[in-house]
């Protein structure tokens, strides 16, 4: 009797601190709701599908001064969508530049800070994007990745 009181109460104690953490922007790497996100219009390239209902932003493009911490790429989720988008912006060595919390359509941003600064010379970039269903268990769906040419000015 005992043993199963204990089953149960640590059961009840995994649940909580899994739903607790996760819910986290510092929960390290688990997804949440972005609640810095805007009003987003994906005026881009063109949306590329990953499946036949996501929509992600494309890009040509991107540029900024060495030293700066803020990159001008708009990063978001189209309206369109009827999921949750999560996007990070990476090198193409892995280093990660930006990670979003999970954008709702419609949300995201013109301008993101990033996590380091970049020394001037041209480098390949990729935002990866990552679908999540919008019920509560925010099931992943498929993912894709827009790559592009980051240029840093010297």
């Amino acid at each position: 009797m005992i043993a199963l009181l204990l089953a149960v109460i640590a059961a009840g104690g995994g649940y909580w601190a899994y739903t607790y953490f996760s819910a986290r922007p510092d929960a390290g790497g688990s997804a949440y709701v972005d609640p810095n996100a805007s009003a987003w219009d994906d005026g881009l390239d063109g949306p590329e599908k990953i499946e036949e209902k996501i929509l992600i932003p494309g890009y040509s493009g991107a540029q900024m001064n060495a030293g700066d911490m803020e990159l001008r790429l708009s990063i978001g989720n189209p309206k369109e969508n009827t999921c949750y988008l999560k996007a990070t912006l990476m090198l193409e060595d892995g280093t990660v530049l930006y990670e979003s919390g999970l954008l709702g359509p419609g949300k995201g941003f013109e301008k993101v800070r990033l996590e380091q600064s970049l020394s001037a010379g041209v480098y390949q970039a990729v935002v990866h994007y990552q679908g999540y269903a919008m019920d509560d268990g925010q099931k992943e769906l498929n993912s894709s990745d827009s790559a592009f040419t980051l240029t840093v000015l010297g």
